[in-house]
Parts: structure tokens; sequence; C-alpha cells
């Protein structure tokens, strides 16, 4: 595979992991099992729920918006320009969007935000006393992890410190941009001691998290827990757990999927290190069903140009 099949496969990946994952988002397994007990496969099977009726079949939701707009802040500056993504958070915001996280509320409306987001939502999280390690801004670590070197973990943990200030989010991030570099440059999944390493340095807490990907099996990370279903390890955790125990980008989607509870997000990030391991053809064809598909192939298609450019520029 090249570069251009893996950067569009995770790309796609993760559009296709959050637009299909919301069938499931919220429900417990059991409820996955009687509302689609052959699986959630296809976009058509999705029922019209007061949550699921908000989209349209087939559209992603926030998860792989801000990661077009990630892109697009890239794309636009030639780096990472966490200011800029920042001022491309707020104009999204000010379209009113359909499921803005709650918290970012109080972060756009502070003007200084968006040139001192980490500094700010440090700020905000600490007068306001929040205590939310949730996984939010856990897609945007696999746009870190494509771009790499020199700055792999530091890129990763300001991406995610601009909303999340807290460092099981941000060591969280570190971990999926370090399995996405490795999945990319290396072929192979990141060495588990390398991303022990990394775990305990920033945060420790993560730990058991990673353990359970690695050794353990999904059923001991209890992504069906409907008071942790929001947790940044467990997406985390999965998201690891499927590249060290599945076969198959569709053996990943439809186990994380049928999972339930905070479906599209986990199959947001899991699909994107499936799309970097199998490359964009080995999708599952319902890939091809995403209503902006056109949208995600043109950012995907500059995304990839712009890669090619920087991996030629290194040698």
């Amino acid at each position: 595979m090249n570069l251009n099949d893996k950067i569009k496969g995770a790309l796609f990946g993760i559009a296709l992991g959050d637009a299909l994952g919301l069938g499931t988002e919220f429900m417990s397994a059991e409820e996955v099992k009687y509302y689609y007990p052959d699986g959630m496969r296809h976009f058509s099977q999705i029922i019209r729920d007061a949550h699921r009726c908000m989209w349209k079949r087939g559209d992603w939701t926030n998860d792989t918006q801000t990661v077009i707009l990630l892109i697009e802040s890239i794309l636009e500056r030639g780096k990472l320009d966490v200011s800029d993504y920042a001022v491309r958070m707020k104009g999204w915001f000010k379209e009113n969007p359909t499921d803005m996280v709650d918290f970012y509320y109080s972060l756009f409306a502070i003007p200084q935000w968006v040139e001192h987001p980490r500094e700010i939502t440090h700020k905000v999280w600490r007068e306001n006393d929040v205590y939310r390690a949730s996984n939010e801004a856990l897609p945007r670590a696999v746009i870190t992890g494509i771009l790499g070197a020199p700055r792999l973990v530091g890129n990763s943990l300001d991406i995610v410190a601009m909303t999340h200030d807290d460092t099981r989010c941000s060591t969280c991030g570190a971990l999926i941009a370090t399995m996405a570099d490795s999945l990319l440059r290396k072929n192979e999944p990141a060495d588990y001691n390398e991303l022990e390493g990394i775990a305990n340095t920033l945060d420790a807490r993560t730990l058991p998290y990673l353990e359970m990907a690695y050794y353990g099996t999904l059923e001991d990370i209890r992504l069906d827990d409907e008071d942790s279903l929001w947790f940044a390890r467990k997406t985390m955790a999965a998201a690891l757990w499927s590249i060290w125990h599945c076969n198959s980008p569709e053996e990943i989607l439809y186990t994380i999927i049928d999972a339930g509870r905070d479906a599209d997000t986990n199959a947001a990030v899991a699909m994107g290190l499936a799309g970097l391991q199998y490359g964009y053809d080995a999708l599952p064809d319902e890939v091809n069903k995403l209503l902006r598909y056109e949208e995600m192939e043109n950012a995907a298609t500059r995304f990839v140009d712009y890669m090619e450019n920087i991996e030629k520029n290194k040698y």
C-alpha cells in the first residue's frame, strides 16, 4: 500500500465509523441486538428515533467534522496551527451544529480562546472545576499521527489540550497518534512497550486501559457501561484493542459498533487506525454511500498531496 491508500483509508475510515456508529450511539449492547438483530451494517438500517432523526442516514457527526476542519487548517497554514484551528472551530460553532459538545460553549464565548486555546481552556476548566476526561478530541489525534515527527507527541498533546484540560485525554491522544504513525510509516502496530512508556510518563492512570487493550478482551473495557461511555481511556483502549486483536476493517467496524454506547466516536477512532493498517480499498463497501462522500474525497486528495510533499522533502 502507498501513502494515498493509507491516508485516504484513515480519513474515510473515520467518516464511516462515525456515520455508521451513529446507528447504535447511546444504546446498550442489548438494545443494539433488539433494534438490529442481524447487526448494524448499513445506513439504511438506522432507526429514526429522537436522537438519530437529527441527521440524515449516511451523514457524519461532529467527530468527522472537526477532523475536516483540522485538515483544512493544516492545508491552508502549511502546518499544524492550533490558533488557526481554534478560529475554524469557533466559526463552525456559529453555524449552530447539531451536536456541539456542551462545555465548548464556555470556551468559545471567550474571545481570547482563539489566540491562546490551551491557556484559556486550562483556566476555564480550573475555574469551573471541570472533571471530564472525555473522548471528543481523540479523532484529531489520528491526524497528528499522520503528520508524524518531529512533534508527534507534542502536536498530539496540543491538539487535545486546546479543548480538554485533562492529561488523561491528552495521553490517550498521544497513544492514538503513536499507533497511527507506526501503522503509516512502519506498516505495523506500535510496540506495546513504547506505548507503555508514553502512558507511564504522561499519565499513569491510562495504563490499566492500555493493558486491557493489549492483553484483554473488548468486554474487559466495558464499553457498555452507561456511566463511563464517554471516557477517553475507553475509546483509546477500544481502538488499540481492535488493531491488536481484529483481522479486518469489517471485524473492527462491526465489533465496535455492535458494542453500542459511544459507538460513533469509538468507531471513528478505531476505523481511522484501521484505514491506515489496511488501506482504503479494504474498507466495507458502505463507505461509498456516505452522504458527503465527495466532500471527504476532496479533503483526502488534497491532504494526501500535502503529506506526499512532506514525506518527499524528508529525504
